[in-house]
């Protein structure tokens, strides 16, 4: 047989996923801090852009005509080193551009020719990001470098180099940030598990030890569901004493009842050794041997009804009580003449169960208070639909079981005369009666007779 696989400790897998949820959830805050503050600066950069393309559409002098003239002190008031401003003609063609920052004029051609007026767009000019947009020039505008060239538009260009280093920075500090966030989580999340987890640990060192006393009040039952447990462990263990003892005292009164007949065949057997000429002590020995053997015979069949009707699934049908009571009635009155048999007539009672083991559970109650009642009872038999289900009542009027034995009466082994019985007729009657879904009582009182009910679910209308 290979040796079970090692199972995972609950506390450790619980202990990684805590971690995991945090972790993806730190993890997933850091990116969206770093991804929020990126489009803010994106969105600032665009901005200041825009505002720059607009102040640029307000340069120049009027002259005659309403045409406006820039000159060069226009470029030279811009902030050379972190603004781009080139003025472009109609068909595309840099006039002149105030940048002292890396980027050639077929660059600038190049950018102004991808993009629409109000767009932006970011170029990569020496290891330096520039953000540009384009605006057109309103009215008839010139430029005076010594000759007056017309203008079109205007390409506006911000160095965001700041805003990135800062966004980088950002990304890095967060990383940083989560790895000590997490580090953190760690040892809280293994304090706080290990401490709630602790429960468990305790319910399951009680178990392996064995002390299950005061279990469901002990620090293994801290919470709800611990204690749930440590009451079903409590219960099942309470279960398990009462099954042994049950097994134990089955096994000392089947040991009981065994003894008398061995003894007695083991001592006839000696005595016909001991005097073998003797034929009227051979004849008495065999008697003895074969009354003997019958009744071990018998304990032994009860006792397999009894594992049979306590242990195995019954048969469910539609079985009508009515009849069988009323065939076994019928029966005892054709065996016990000495005993006056009462059927009160009822209609069909049907019950869902076994047709054999519902005959027995008659059959054993009629048979005890035959036998048990004592000479010229009478015995009545009544079967009748009630709320409950289908009741069937076997009542005597003779002479009562002894107060000492009522509460008793269903158990194994237990009889007023071992002569009489083996004690486990009303055992077999009570597990057949409780392996269809229904109870059985007794009432009794000595000299004034007994009183058996049995009540069975009914079966349902369409069977």
């Amino acid at each position: 047989m290979s040796a079970p696989a090692t199972r995972r400790s609950m506390v450790r897998a619980l202990r990684q996923r805590v971690l995991l949820v945090v972790a993806v959830a730190v993890v997933l805050l850091g990116v969206a801090s770093v991804w929020g503050l990126r489009i803010v600066t994106d969105r600032n950069a665009e901005r200041q852009v825009q505002i720059a393309a607009q102040a640029v559409t307000t340069w120049g002098a009027d002259v005659e005509g309403g045409v406006r003239v820039i000159d060069s002190g226009h470029l030279a008031a811009v902030d050379a080193a972190s603004t781009v401003v080139a003025l472009l003609t109609d068909d595309g063609r840099v006039i002149v551009a105030s940048s002292r920052l890396p980027v050639t004029v077929s660059m600038l051609e190049q950018i102004s020719g991808s993009l629409e007026p109000g767009e932006t767009e970011r170029a990569d000019a020496n290891s330096q990001t520039i953000l540009f947009t384009e605006v057109p020039l309103p009215g008839d505008v010139l430029y005076d470098d010594g000759t007056r060239t017309p203008v079109d538009r205007a390409l506006v260009g911000i160095g965001v180099e700041g805003s990135d280093r800062l966004v980088a920075a950002l990304a890095v500090a967060a990383a940083v940030l989560v790895a000590l966030v997490l580090a953190l989580v760690a040892v809280v999340v293994t304090l706080v598990v290990s401490r709630t987890t602790r429960s468990l640990t305790d319910l399951s060192d009680r178990v392996e030890r064995g002390a299950l006393d005061g279990l469901s009040e002990s620090p293994a039952a801290e919470f709800a569901e611990t204690g749930a447990i440590a009451g079903a462990i409590a219960r099942l263990d309470q279960r398990r004493d009462a099954t042994e003892r049950q097994l134990r005292d089955f096994v000392a009164d089947a040991s009981h009842e065994l003894r008398t007949p061995l003894t007695k065949i083991q001592g006839w057997s000696e005595l016909h050794f001991q005097r073998p000429t003797d034929a009227e002590m051979t004849d008495r020995a065999f008697q003895s041997v074969v009354e003997e053997s019958e009744r071990m015979r018998l304990l032994v069949d009860k006792l397999a009804q009894l594992a049979r009707a306590e242990g195995a699934d019954q048969s469910h049908e539609p079985v009508d009580l009515s009849a069988i009571c009323r065939q076994c009635v019928e029966d005892a009155a054709l065996l016990e003449s000495g005993a006056t048999m009462q059927w009160l007539p009822s209609p069909t009672a049907s019950v869902l169960g076994d047709p054999v083991a519902l005959t027995q559970v008659v059959r054993n109650l009629l048979g005890n208070a035959l036998l048990h009642a004592g000479p010229d009872v009478t015995v009545t038999v009544a079967v009748a639909q009630v709320a409950e289900g289908v009741e069937m009542i076997v009542a005597d009027d003779g002479r009562g079981i002894p107060p000492a034995l009522r509460d008793r009466v269903f158990d194994r082994f237990v009889t007023g005369d071992r002569r009489t019985g083996t004690g486990l007729g009303l055992a077999i009657v009570r597990a057949i009666v409780l392996s269809h879904g229904g109870t059985v009582e007794l009432v009794s009182e000595p000299g004034a007779g007994t009183r058996v009910t049995v009540r069975l679910p009914a079966a349902p209308a369409s069977a």
